[in-house]
């Protein structure tokens, strides 16, 4: 704190201020001076934190408590200011502030860790003073314009004065049990008798109440009616002591009776006000059970003036509760939470079985299993099938909130990377953090609200993975989908070993033996919401996710899975139709465990891919006879693009391999002359995947071609199959294939002379200006094309020259694993390292030693003694031999 704030504190000493004994330990209002509001908690938006503003009183408790405080003290400060935290009665959390601006460019008063110690100052004119110190020479306030802070230099004009709550009466089952049906009394530090011993039922009567003893419900007399606590007949003390009246359980006595001198409703109902600063309950009557010389009279509804409290009077040494008008020693009465039913299975996933009694609407779906938001039933559930779950979430008050996992309303969103997706619109809550009613826990079995209009169910919790967030739907990783492919097999005990068949013009249909099995290669479907669908009980954090897909014929033959109408019937076919190409579908999990049908993602109805046993025909309608067909989905290899380990390979396409001369890519045979009769050594290349760190969603087989290359753990440096430079010849057009010196490490390849400013560019696996990754396409007569997969342009000869071409038909090629050759375009030898470089040979790690290059004549090209740690030599074009002092000679090819 500067010089000059300490003494704008200082100057404040002299007026009084408040003391942790003067607040006391009750919470207050905070009223803004001259005006109706009140410092309040509010929640303007569910999605967002707590803030506070100014607003008149609410009417309810709940209302009151979010503007009630407690200032707890926290130290005086040397001015003698002392300072408070206040903490929210609703929230239970400190007035505190992160003192930042909003969008409005204002200061906000969300609630934020912060700025959480306030001076509090009374005795001020006009009120008391709430504000504290920010940063060097600020003070923060709260204005008097609701959702604003002050942030200035000088004290704040607005004044708050402390107000005690008004005591409110209670006359609601919330007011006492909250969100359940049950409550407890504590009388603090004394025994509440019959009012503590147990859970009590609130009964509401006219802005009264009656109480029910949980487990004594019911008179065990006559026809068992529902029994209150009711002041008793009995006395308690003597003639010549008090003459008190205490409590028993009874039934409502009608008026006339002649046990109560004319009924008990008065002796049976309570009137329950509230102390807010504490929370502190009062419990009177209106009636009472008065004794003279030992004898009862019931003054009902009350003796002029009198207030008949329940409390303590002394006799016999130890205190007895009743209830009497004076000399009464009234407790300090307080509620607590009621005991909860249970769902003994808790948090979970439970199908929920109708059990309607005569009277409730539905009963005639009596045994029948919920579905959807509860209002339509099925025969049977499944752990399979999320339309018949319902996700039941326990909450720490012991309420429960219940909806359910399927939804077919589609919305459309937009992710954050611009994808379209759908997001279903949820169901509707069956429960929303309200109690269970227990009717026979032990068999699951229970009641949705009190009466009968709600639903008895019985609760079974299902044995579902609920990390598994594709249940219900057959769901594949982009490696299944890159490298596989799926065939259908007719999931029924009266068809053994159907499968979905290719017949004539592209129809599909039914046939026996999985040798006639369709291969279909999954493909995502287009942008479109019914694609990837978010669903499930979301409300409650339970978030479930669908994929459709689209199906093609390996390697595209005949085209993708669709169904047109011919003459009326939806027929079942692959196609090309532009139309048709759209078609995506997903896999519905079935009530038995790997069993699917085929829907359509766009489907409304009840249309399936339907089989028919009799004809093995195969449409999209309505189940025949009302019996879905279900598959049992079998896998296949139908790969996109090969996977290739990494390792040196012969590529060929016929007798002729894939090679460099001068830097140039050809196919050649062994034999062919390069600019010296080729050896084998000259077509083994070396493949590696372009990337170190894929990342869990990459499944792309991407890989660099080397000829020559010297692998140091990330790091390869050698020369790389590329693109560079256009190549035209009559029709055909596309890039040069060459081999380029280039370096990789870790994720980004860097081309010998392809600077900027000076600088080495870099570039990413996937940038366009990286020309060398290459995919290894998978083509149907089992080879593959080589594709640069960052121009989609594929290697092709064009009058013997080799190119990347989109308008050229592409060679289809084989590899064959080989040795690494003896003269590698680079060779790593002991700590000394070898390169071969275009015109040169560059020795590392040979300082001090000699270096003999010889021709494969044997004539010596160069004889040195290496001065330096990496020395160039020039050499001739072609293989030489590399002889470094102490070391073995290797081979070389110099380009």
């Amino acid at each position: 704190m500067n010089k000059r704030f300490s003494t704008l504190v200082a100057a404040f000493a002299a007026i009084a201020t408040v003391s942790y004994a003067q607040i006391g330990d009750k919470y207050v209002h905070l009223k803004a001076n001259g005006s109706a509001n009140y410092l309040t908690v509010t929640k303007e938006n569910s999605a967002k934190a707590d803030s506070v503003k100014l607003a008149n009183l609410g009417g309810n408790k709940a209302a009151k408590d979010s503007a009630l405080w407690l200032p707890k003290f926290v130290e005086k400060m040397v001015s003698g200011d002392s300072v408070f935290q206040f903490v929210n009665k609703a929230t239970k959390k400190n007035l505190s502030f992160a003192v930042k601006k909003n969008g409005a460019g204002a200061y906000g008063t969300m609630i934020a860790p912060g700025v959480d110690k306030f001076v509090f100052k009374t005795g001020v004119a006009g009120g008391s003073e709430i504000y504290a110190a920010y940063g060097q020479d600020s003070i923060v306030s709260i204005s008097t314009t609701s959702g604003k802070l002050n942030v200035a230099t000088t004290l704040p004009n607005e004044k708050f004065e402390v107000e005690a709550p008004a005591s409110i009466s209670l006359a609601t089952v919330a007011d006492l049990a909250g969100k359940l049906s049950t409550f407890k009394f504590e009388f603090k530090g004394k025994d509440g008798g019959i009012f503590t011993a147990t859970d009590l039922i609130p009964v509401p009567v006219n802005g009264k109440y009656r109480f029910q003893v949980v487990g004594q419900e019911k008179s065990t007399k006559g026809t068992k009616k529902d029994q209150y606590i009711t002041i008793d007949t009995t006395m308690i003390g003597s003639t010549t002591s008090i003459q008190v009246a205490a409590f028993k359980l009874d039934t409502i006595v009608a008026a006339g009776g002649a046990q109560y001198q004319g009924g008990n409703e008065g002796l049976q109902t309570f009137k329950l006000s509230m102390d807010l600063g504490n929370d502190s309950i009062s419990m009177t009557t209106d009636s009472i059970v008065r004794f003279v010389n030992g004898k009862y009279e019931v003054a009902v509804n009350g003796g002029s003036g009198y207030t008949y409290i329940v409390g303590y009077k002394t006799f016999n040494g130890a205190p007895v509760l009743c209830i009497d008008s004076a000399a009464i020693e009234a407790p300090f009465i307080t509620l607590a939470k009621g005991t909860p039913v249970k769902l003994a299975g808790g948090t979970g996933v439970y199908s929920l079985q109708l059990k309607a009694k005569g009277g409730n609407p539905n009963v005639g779906d009596n045994d029948k299993y919920l579905v959807g938001d509860g209002s339509a039933y099925v025969a049977a559930a499944s752990a399979y099938i999320p339309s018949t779950q319902f996700y039941v979430k326990e909450h720490e008050d012991g309420t429960y909130s219940i909806q359910g996992r399927e939804a077919t309303s589609i919305s459309t969103k937009t992710g954050s990377n611009g994808e379209t997706y759908g997001e279903a619109i949820a169901s509707s809550l069956l429960l929303d953090e309200e109690p269970l009613y227990a009717v026979d826990v032990a068999n699951g079995v229970y009641h949705l609200g009190k009466n009968d209009q709600k639903d008895t169910l019985v609760f079974k919790k299902l044995d579902v993975d609920l990390t598994n967030e594709h249940i219900g739907y057959k769901y594949y990783t982009k490696e299944e989908m890159g490298y596989g492919a799926v065939k259908f097999n007719l999931a029924s005990a009266a068809a053994d070993d159907i499968y979905l068949s290719l017949v004539q013009d592209s129809v599909i249909a039914g046939a026996k033996g999985a040798e006639k099995a369709l291969e279909l290669r999954l493909v995502e479907g287009a942008e479109i919401t019914q694609d990837t669908v978010y669903y499930g009980a979301q409300a409650l954090g339970d978030t479930l996710v669908r994929v459709a897909y689209a199906l093609e014929q390996a390697y595209d033959a005949e085209g993708r899975l669709a169904h047109e109408n011919v003459s009326g019937v939806e027929v079942v076919k692959l196609s090309k139709d532009a139309n048709l190409q759209d078609k995506r579908f997903f896999f519905v999990a079935g009530p038995a465990e790997d069993s699917y049908k085929i829907v359509e993602a766009t489907t409304t109805n009840n249309d399936i891919l339907t089989l028919n046993i009799s004809n093995l025909s195969v449409t999209y309608d309505e189940p025949v006879a009302g019996v879905e067909t279900y598959f049992n989905i079998e896998g296949a290899e139908a790969p996109v693009y090969k996977k290739m380990e990494s390792g040196h390979y012969n590529i060929g396409n016929g007798l002729e391999m894939l090679t460099a001369s001068a830097g140039v890519a050809k196919m050649l045979r062994v034999g062919d002359e390069l600019k010296a009769a080729s050896t084998a050594d000259d077509f083994s290349l070396y493949v590696d995947s372009a990337y170190v760190n894929r990342g869990e969603d990459n499944t792309e087989y991407g890989y660099y071609i080397y000829k020559g290359a010297e692998v140091k753990n990330d790091t390869i440096i050698g020369s790389v199959l590329s693109a560079k430079g256009k190549f035209a010849a009559d029709a055909a057009k596309g890039d040069s294939a060459i081999f380029r010196s280039a370096t990789i490490v870790k994720d980004t390849i860097a081309y010998e002379g392809d600077l900027k400013d000076g600088k080495q560019n870099k570039y990413k696996v996937r940038d366009a200006k990286n020309t060398s990754l290459v995919g290894f396409k998978v083509v149907e007569e089992g080879g593959f094309e080589i594709v640069a997969l960052n121009s989609n342009k594929k290697l092709a000869v064009v009058n013997g020259v080799v190119i990347f071409s989109d308008n050229v038909a592409p060679l289809t090629f084989t590899t064959e694993a080989t040795e690494a050759p003896t003269a590698n375009g680079d060779v790593e030898v002991s700590e000394v390292t070898v390169i071969a470089g275009n015109g040169n040979v560059t020795v590392a790690g040979a300082q001090g030693k000699k270096v003999v290059i010889s021709n494969i004549l044997g004539q010596t090209v160069a004889n040195t003694v290496i001065a330096s740690d990496n020395a160039t030599i020039a050499a001739p074009q072609g293989v030489v031999v590399v002889a470094v002092e102490g070391e073995e000679a290797v081979k070389a090819i110099v380009k």
